[in-house]
């Protein structure tokens, strides 16, 4: 007999906390979040399933903070400003594009930056702590705790076994929707590219550019099986591996294996094959795979591509931008934007008492690749955090969140509303 279900029987799981808004997934959306949700004066509680915080910042180091201009100048402001501000007496900033003749600043005149993760790992943690935030990390968000189609909570698990957290307002900063599809929002799910990152070490360059010049129809060749062998990139570079559905556990395990695959297999080859190379390591591949899309909700508003190129602006905007990154670079492909991004797409259909922040936000999936930036996914998440605050003061659902209390309160936390 081999059934396809098992049978787990009812049982009593420990209630660790009880607050007004909990924050799921630490990424860039999620620590704004729970920054935003504690300024307004909301008992906040934000949970990881790490160790760190800082999502792909720290755990696949997509360290450039891309978005915080239109090209031409800064717009973004609020928590993607304050990073920046907090981090740089550290020597925890770097400019993208140091010696720039504009007359902004040594930035560039969009101001995008590059954070040390490292860095950002211990600050992120104290900007929370600060702010009264309650850390659980090393926790992992399993089902939503529902009372008929709102959210009341979240069931999660960790070395300390099952519990049970209980909110006012629960916001999904996942990255992937986890805790709105599980709650019966509807999404959409696309796969998109993702990449292992790691780094490579002990190449004698000299030599290898030696046997270059005295060989280069061997060194050639070697390099071109190097590539066939790790899906058309050398050891160390950025492979995409494509059409990776990000909701499934078996695609990103196949993912992660051909990755380390690919990179050993064309490293040993080289090793053998190019003076040079002898010693050369993989000295680390990064803890997390680097993942651009996954699940996107259906919220009350879907933001698309055209809306973006054509300067939509809302009565409920929540931050004004100007990024505009369709596929892949240049950053700003479109310079000059100025539009704003709708509350409405943060706030699943269907679904009470849950907000969306992050690449997973409703958009169509042109607009996503925009939208996933570091910068779109620290406006979300704010704007999703002063939103829960103001639901739990008012009593009211997320979403029906005044725009006007909720832009007021983001402008009083220093956000660009335009």
């Amino acid at each position: 007999m081999n059934p396809s279900t098992i049978h787990e029987p009812a049982r009593e799981t420990p209630i660790i906390a009880n607050v007004d808004v909990l924050v799921v997934g630490s990424g860039p959306a999620g620590i704004a979040a729970a920054l935003a949700a504690a300024r307004e004066g909301a008992s906040t509680m934000l949970i990881e399933r790490y160790g760190y915080l800082g999502g792909m910042i720290t755990g696949a180091y997509v360290v450039a903070i891309l978005g915080v201009g239109d090209g031409n100048q800064p717009v973004a402001r609020g928590i993607t400003a304050e990073i920046r501000e907090r981090l740089m007496p550290l020597g925890g900033i770097k400019p993208m594009h140091a010696g720039t003749e504009e007359e902004y600043d040594e930035f560039g005149p969009s101001g995008d930056y590059i954070v040390d993760a490292e860095l950002f790992k211990w600050q992120a943690a104290e900007m929370l702590v600060e702010a009264g935030v309650r850390l659980r990390l090393h926790t992992l968000a399993c089902d939503p705790l529902m009372d008929g189609n709102r959210v009341i909570g979240l069931a999660v698990e960790s070395k300390s076994g099952r519990e049970a957290i209980l909110a006012s307002v629960v916001i999904d900063c996942s990255a992937d929707a986890d805790l709105a599809y599980r709650a019966g929002a509807p999404c959409d799910n696309a796969t998109h590219e993702v990449t292992l990152g790691m780094r490579l070490e002990a190449v004698d360059r000299e030599r290898v550019e030696a046997y270059r010049q005295a060989n280069p129809a061997a060194y050639d060749a070697a390099l071109s099986a190097a590539r066939q062998l790790n899906g058309g990139v050398l050891p160390g570079g950025s492979r995409r591996l494509r059409d990776i559905d990000i909701a499934d556990a078996e695609a990103l395990t196949r993912a992660e294996v051909e990755a380390r695959h690919g990179a050993f297999t064309a490293l040993q080859l080289l090793r053998q094959r190019v003076p040079g190379y002898e010693q050369a390591r993989i000295a680390a591949t990064f803890p997390q795979l680097g993942v651009r899309q996954g699940r996107r909700i259906r919220g009350e508003i879907v933001v698309t591509d055209e809306d973006l190129r054509n300067n939509r602006r809302y009565d409920d905007g929540i931050a004004r931008l100007g990024v505009y990154f369709p596929d892949w670079g240049p950053t700003y492909r479109i310079r000059g934007l100025a539009y704003d991004l709708p509350y409405r797409c943060l706030v699943p259909q269907g679904v009470d008492g849950l907000l969306v922040a992050g690449r997973c936000v409703s958009s169509d999936y042109v607009a996503c690749n925009t939208l996933r930036l570091i910068v779109p996914c620290f406006c979300t998440g704010q704007a999703a955090g002063a939103a829960a605050g103001i639901a739990v003061e008012l009593g009211c659902a997320p979403r029906a969140v005044p725009a006007d209390t909720l832009r007021q309160a983001l402008a009083r936390q220093g956000v660009n509303l335009g």
